[in-house]
């Protein structure tokens, strides 16, 4: 009976190891291997199970900072950045939609051109997207269904998101009106293009993704409004705005390359962000370029 035993466990593990990686990938919670032979396309489609992407970034840049109720100077200085990304299939629309969040915080310190004045500037953005996504031939052409784990080329996700952001502006020179809240809830127009390709024997994967803001509602007091006639006398006057390309033209960018090291992938790229509205007789922009690193895990989960 033990030796039974022993044969039956020899049997299995045999099995087991006779299985392809990116089938046993299916079966387990774990990362997608970066062989020669498999690469991991985004959120790795083509594998079974529910596959997933989660990235974290940092970085560090320089930023342009305007907003006329507080001064009507540029303030120019230092930023850092946080992303955090997460992204799966799901199985709407034959598995070709996929969900995405993402959470991005920043944080500038910035001063006037005569360096007198000092604005601290931050704020935290919250975005959840559903894109659907065009598959991908060898040579980048679309097509519907097939084998894609060793697909190189280009591929193309477009659709909508949905994004709330919470930040503020504080000026240490002004005293009544020291600091400015900025708010907004947003429909965004989003794409994202990914381009798998060979270095040696392993695969890279490079990313750009794209959110121009389309239409919502946006906080903002009138032109010399205090905070303490808003919120103390409740006088409002328009302070909710609607947002649309018009008075709020921006966009935000983030192009990365992931690396293959070992079972791991590390990230880096670059994030630009564009920021601009003009409401109530205020105008205000937020320009950011920041240089980013981190780490993506692909993985499938079922």
């Amino acid at each position: 009976m033990r030796y039974t035993l022993f044969i039956l466990l020899l049997l299995l593990s045999l099995q087991a190891h006779s299985i392809p990686p990116y089938e046993r990938e299916g079966l387990e919670d774990k990362p997608v291997p970066s062989s020669a032979t498999t690469t991991p396309p985004p959120y790795g489609e083509g594998l079974g199970g529910s596959p997933r992407m989660h990235s974290t970034l940092y970085g560090f840049g320089f930023s342009n900072v305007l907003d006329t109720y507080l001064s009507p100077y540029s303030y120019k200085g230092i930023e850092a950045r946080v992303i955090r990304q997460t992204a799966r299939r799901t199985k709407l629309w034959q598995g070709r939609i996929s969900y995405h969040t993402q959470i991005d915080f920043n944080a500038a310190y910035v001063k006037n051109p005569a360096k007198n004045v000092k604005e601290y500037a931050g704020g935290i953005r919250y975005s959840n997207a559903w894109l659907y996504n065009f598959t991908p031939l060898p040579d980048g052409s679309p097509h519907r269904g097939g084998d894609v784990r060793r697909t190189e080329g280009v591929s193309l996700a477009v659709g909508p998101a949905a994004s709330g952001y919470l930040g503020c502006i504080y000026n240490n020179r002004n005293g009544n009106n020291p600091a400015q809240a900025r708010v907004d809830v947003m429909i965004d127009l989003t794409a994202q293009v990914a381009y798998r390709f060979r270095v040696g024997r392993r695969h890279w994967l490079a990313k750009y993704d794209l959110a121009v803001p389309f239409l919502g509602v946006a906080f903002s007091p009138q032109y010399g409004q205090s905070y303490y006639e808003m919120f103390s006398l409740k006088d409002y006057d328009h302070n909710c705005v609607f947002a649309n390309p018009v008075n709020m033209p921006s966009m935000r960018h983030l192009l990365t390359v992931d690396i293959p090291i070992g079972h791991n992938q590390l990230r880096v790229g670059y994030a630009g962000e564009f920021m601009q509205s003009k409401f109530n007789g205020l105008r205000y922009h937020s320009y950011s370029h920041n240089l980013m690193i981190g780490f993506t895990k692909y993985f499938v989960r079922k």
